[in-house]
């Protein structure tokens, strides 16, 4: 028989965190961090600003404690913290070009292309989850509108002949993570 692990009673570290228990605290810092990090990975912070984000969650967390009324929502009110500290650094550091969306044109345009911009990001973010190789070749043929074979084997040290066939396992591999995410044909018309 398996032995399970007892997961502390969240809404229990709370409350005795909240009267002073530094035990509890730390607890609740050990059993939220995972979680927060990987939130935080999300926004593809070099890792001094993802050390930044999860240093201020959990300050902020701390000086806010007893505005906590339910417990068992820690992990949420976690992430929010935290998902605000990475919008606020990302605002900081990046400016995102848009277009002026007033001189596109109709409702429909003006929808179209937020969703294009929309979709640019998510690509962005899908290609990240490739494998190395897949993500350098995808890298490669879309950095010019007309990538040849040639050039891009020999940049890659690759021969000619599995440029294609790596090609076609990419677009596959993205389109499978765009399914995922329930983001199809249908979706983009």
């Amino acid at each position: 028989m398996l032995e399970t692990i007892e997961r502390p009673d969240t809404a229990a570290l709370v409350s005795a965190a909240q009267d002073g228990d530094a035990e509890a605290w730390e607890r609740l810092i050990e059993e939220f961090t995972p979680m927060l990090r990987a939130r935080i990975r999300r926004f593809r912070l070099n890792h001094e600003d993802a050390q930044d984000v999860l240093q201020t969650t959990w300050l902020l967390a701390w000086q806010n404690l007893r505005s906590v009324e339910d417990g068992q929502r820690m992990a949420g009110w976690l992430a929010t913290i935290a998902f605000r500290e990475c919008l606020k650094l990302t605002k900081r550091t990046r400016e995102i070009c848009t277009p002026d969306l007033d001189s596109i044109g109709s409702t429909d345009d003006v929808d179209r292309e937020l969703a294009r911009i929309w979709l640019a990001g998510t690509l962005a973010e899908l290609v990240e989850e490739l494998p190395a190789a897949q993500r350098v070749l995808f890298r490669a043929l879309t950095e010019t509108s007309e990538p040849h074979y040639v050039d891009v084997a020999r940049r890659l040290g690759r021969p000619v002949g599995s440029i294609g066939p790596t090609r076609a396992r990419t677009f596959a591999k993205l389109r499978g993570l765009l399914q995922a995410r329930e983001i199809t044909r249908d979706f983009l018309d």
